[in-house]
């Protein structure tokens, strides 16, 4: 059986006219939204909707208290119900519904607006005209329409009709499905999402906020003092789809998304998606040219590269299992459903394939557990097994697996069977982990095939997944990807100067420093003048003063012009312990925070420094996870605070933009 990503429910659900639409140019100003009225549902036709969500999710999810308490998954449907029990719009409707399902944490589980709404966005301009990345918790733009007065790319958006960027990213996070515990994912979704209409900024905005008629946006560059805000047109779906994206092409397939270097005897295999069932491919003979050249080249290390992949078909994932583990091996444990009965839920129910093999299959096919759920008892197809069922044993290739060093680039957009790849090859193949931990569930997800489920009333459609796809691994954490081996913390100056530090670490061309304390000291160490920029939580605005700094390396001393006959000093100190691991800062009379070293790397020639330190922190008188970057190119520093809560994406503090 194949565990399938998320797409492909959204493909069966979603008549979009993608080519077509992803034909228009990208540059092409289109016209205003037009006002769109959301039709109003009756208390009683809300209520009914909500009712029936209940009890298909009760009868079907097999994640539904996984990650989440009964008493948290009962509280989140009362707050559904309540909003249902009065009359409410479609799209705020689909706001409740999508909170509701984020609560649960799979990453399986998602609202998608009614075939109407959907219809709406193909046919009218209604998406933000740019693409933006969240680094070091600034919303900055990637790519853009090319719109007059649009914000130029590498520049910081601060402010998006008329709301403060960290106020209107909150208020989206809890939208946002992912696997577990796993909310490093959420920064990564708002922005990119190869997913129902968009990325989940696009996605979610009109069910809190409605169609806009204009964007708003409020910009400057980074570190800089004035900010600019310019009136932009909406987009249509099928423009926004071409703009260039911070991560993998727009509902890219296993056979057109992948990249391919090969340097000495090193080779880079970069493949962003696993998806193989629109188009597909026989996956195993599709990659056996990739592993045939290497074979004949010599190749000493493989630096596989998964960064953009969300998952897809487990054909895939299985045929790098069989060209990268030497030993016979399992993919999976037997499927694992709540139940394989659901009464008269079927008639609100579509999925892939067969729908009587879906709803009805043979109760001899399962193996009744303990507590009432159901194994799939497993069963071979055909004499060999190349796309079977991957709860029995695969076979390695033979001749041309590759036996080397294996590197396996990962980050926060992993999930499904991107990340159980990713578990299966660091335990079975030895490979070394770098970049950023995976989202998705090592355990394996929530999948199998996905119940699309249409609510009569508002015609909003929610995915449910029928089974749990259980990784066939030995050690995992519960609720959490894949931890790296060795982190790699993507920032604003890598953006800027488009490096990839990970792709060099991977190269071994930055090694962590032995060093850290005396690097710091000397990346500080002299007389800066330039910015800074925080958060005033009292206001909810970003403010930007002059600054000046004056360092031997550990003593910072801070000049700050904060208005007309207004300046502020300060200092803190900056202590390393004998094992430079961990990082005091003490600032005047405030207690000192305690920072460890999670990343220390610097270029050979040493013109660029990165150090990554994460602690906590008091804001607003409660206890935060908190992060600092220190980044120095040539005459440039950059110290950049962030702090988020659990289910909270990072979001900038504050931040010194200085020049030697």
């Amino acid at each position: 059986m194949k565990s399938l990503s998320l797409a492909a429910a959204a493909l069966l659900a979603l008549p979009l006219p993608i080519t077509a639409a992803a034909a228009e140019p990208a540059a092409a100003e289109a016209p205003a939204a037009p006002r769109y009225t959301p039709r109003v549902l009756t208390a009683a036709e809300a209520s009914s909707d909500a009712a029936l969500l209940r009890r298909a999710l009760e009868t079907v999810h097999p994640g539904l208290y996984r990650y989440a308490s009964k008493a948290e998954i009962d509280a989140a449907f009362a707050r559904l119900e309540a909003a249902a029990a009065a009359p409410i719009t479609e799209l705020a409707l689909h706001g409740e519904i999508a909170r509701l399902l984020a609560a649960i944490h799979c990453d399986h589980t998602k609202a998608e607006m009614s075939e109407e709404l959907n219809t709406f966005r193909t046919n009218n301009a209604t998406h933000l005209p740019l693409r933006f990345q969240l680094i070091e918790g600034r919303m900055i733009v990637a790519s853009t329409d090319g719109q007059a007065g649009a914000p130029p790319v590498g520049s910081e958006i601060i402010g998006i009709n008329g709301m403060a960027v960290p106020a209107l990213l909150l208020k989206l996070a809890p939208l946002v499905s992912y696997d577990g515990t796993t909310d490093q994912a959420i920064a990564a979704k708002l922005a990119d999402d190869s997913d129902l209409m968009g990325d989940d900024f696009n996605e979610n905005y009109p069910a809190l906020f409605g169609f806009p008629d204009r964007w708003q946006v409020e910009w400057k560059p980074v570190g800089g003092m004035a900010a600019t805000t310019a009136t932009l047109t909406p987009i249509r779906f099928g423009q926004w789809t071409s703009l260039a994206a911070p991560g993998a092409k727009y509902r890219g397939e296993f056979y057109n998304s992948i990249s391919w270097r090969m340097n000495g005897k090193t080779a880079r295999l970069g493949i962003d998606t696993f998806v193989n069932y629109r188009n597909p491919v026989q996956a195993t003979a599709f990659l056996s040219g990739f592993f045939a050249a290497m074979e004949e080249a010599g190749t000493e290390h493989l630096i596989l590269d998964l960064r953009k992949n969300g998952g897809g078909s487990e054909d895939v994932s299985v045929a790098l299992g069989r060209y990268l583990i030497d030993q016979p091996f399992v993919w999976s444990k037997p499927v694992r459903y709540k139940a394989v009965r659901y009464g008269d839920l079927t008639q609100y129910f579509q999925t892939w394939g067969d729908p009587s093999s879906r709803f009805t299959p043979p109760l001899t096919d399962f193996e009744q557990t303990a507590d009432g759920w159901f194994d799939r008892i497993p069963r071979q197809r055909g004499a060999v097994l190349t796309d079977g069922d991957t709860t029995l044993m695969q076979q390695p290739i033979g001749a041309l697996g590759f036996g080397g060093r294996l590197t396996i680039l990962s980050g926060p957009r992993n999930g499904s069977g991107a990340t159980r790849s990713i578990a299966q090859l660091k335990e079975k193949a030895g490979a070394t982990i770098i970049g950023e931990d995976s989202a998705g569930s090592a355990e394996g997800p929530t999948s199998g095939a996905i119940f699309l489920t249409k609510l009569p009333a508002s015609g909003i459609k929610v995915r449910i997944p029928e089974a749990w796809n259980r990784t066939a691994i030995a050690s995992f954490v519960s609720g959490k990807g894949v931890a790296v081996d060795q982190l790699v913390v993507p920032t604003l100056a890598d953006f800027e100067t488009g490096r990839d530090r990970t792709i060099a670490v991977a190269q071994g061309q930055l090694p962590t420093l032995t060093d850290t304390a005396a690097m710091v000291n000397k990346a500080l160490a002299g007389d800066w003048s330039g910015t800074l920029d925080y958060r005033d939580y009292s206001k909810d605005t970003r403010e930007t003063l002059p600054t000046m700094m004056q360092s031997d390396g550990q003593v910072l001393s801070w000049t700050f012009d904060d208005g007309p006959g207004k300046t502020v000093r300060s200092s803190e100190t900056w202590t390393f312990d004998a094992t430079a691991k961990a990082l005091t800062i003490t600032a005047g009379k405030n207690s000192p925070e305690t920072w460890h070293v999670v990343e220390a790397r610097a270029s050979a020639d040493g013109s660029s420094l990165t150090i990554v330190l994460d602690g906590t922190s008091l804001e607003n008188g409660r206890s935060v996870i908190a992060r600092k970057i220190l980044t120095r190119d040539a005459g440039r520093l950059r110290i950049t605070k962030q702090t988020r809560v659990a289910g909270e994406p990072f979001l900038m503090r504050q931040s010194y933009e200085l020049r030697q």
